[in-house]
């Protein structure tokens, strides 16, 4: 369990990296702007039903602050939420859900950790990316990387989509030239912020979303 203050820094909770200057998996932590998947709770004053439940932070964390982030693994997955409590408050009863175009994604995750809390399976999740969706955003990060390690795009042509060897004199009319440009077109965009549209999969951030 873990729980660490919150900051205006979208992503990271530190900036200890990887020998790739990349940030390490493990201290990752989304914000509510970037992804509709994490959750804040706060305090509401009347109950509204007699199964109306108080959540203590020390059961969740064993600790309570101003503006908390909060990960919490039950299971594989992990439950992601921020605060607002303050004041000293050490508990909870409510879940912020706006109304909102992720509205769908941010009520899936408060359904499966209000499950967890109880002692229930996650069940299944809303809106996991299709594995054609994941395929094609994996081809992209591929020829991403193969560019930026200095192949051309015959090479990435060559290696990630054709079955045969292509040989230079074939490159400048071979019907993968086209499609290798607009691979890396993708990826850019992707590279460049796109990938925080994945987090609000199946809703978009922008109408101009490339999924």
């Amino acid at each position: 369990m873990l729980v660490h203050p919150t900051s205006s820094l979208v992503g990271a909770r530190d900036f200890r990296v990887t020998g790739d200057g990349l940030p390490l998996a493990g201290n990752i932590v989304w914000t509510e702007q970037t992804s509709p998947r994490v959750l804040r709770a706060t305090q509401i004053r009347s109950l509204v039903s007699p199964s109306h439940q108080t959540v203590k932070l020390s059961r969740l964390s064993g600790a309570a602050a101003d503006e908390l982030h909060i990960l919490w693994p039950v299971s594989a997955a992990t439950n992601n939420l921020v605060t607002d409590l303050g004041n000293g408050a050490t508990e909870f009863n409510a879940i912020v859900l706006p109304l909102d175009d992720a509205f769908e994604s941010r009520l899936d995750a408060a359904r499966r950790f209000w499950r967890e809390l109880n002692g229930r399976s996650r069940g299944p999740g809303y809106g996991a990316l299709p594995k054609q969706t994941k395929a094609r955003h994996t081809l992209n990060l591929r020829a991403h990387d193969a560019r930026r390690a200095g192949a051309t795009y015959r090479e990435i042509a060559q290696v990630l989509l054709s079955r045969e060897p292509i040989a230079p004199r074939d490159w400048r009319d071979h019907h993968l030239r086209h499609k290798v440009r607009a691979i890396l077109r993708r990826a850019d965009r992707l590279v460049a912020g796109g990938y925080r549209d994945l987090l609000f999969y199946p809703h978009s951030r922008s109408r101009k979303s490339d999924r």
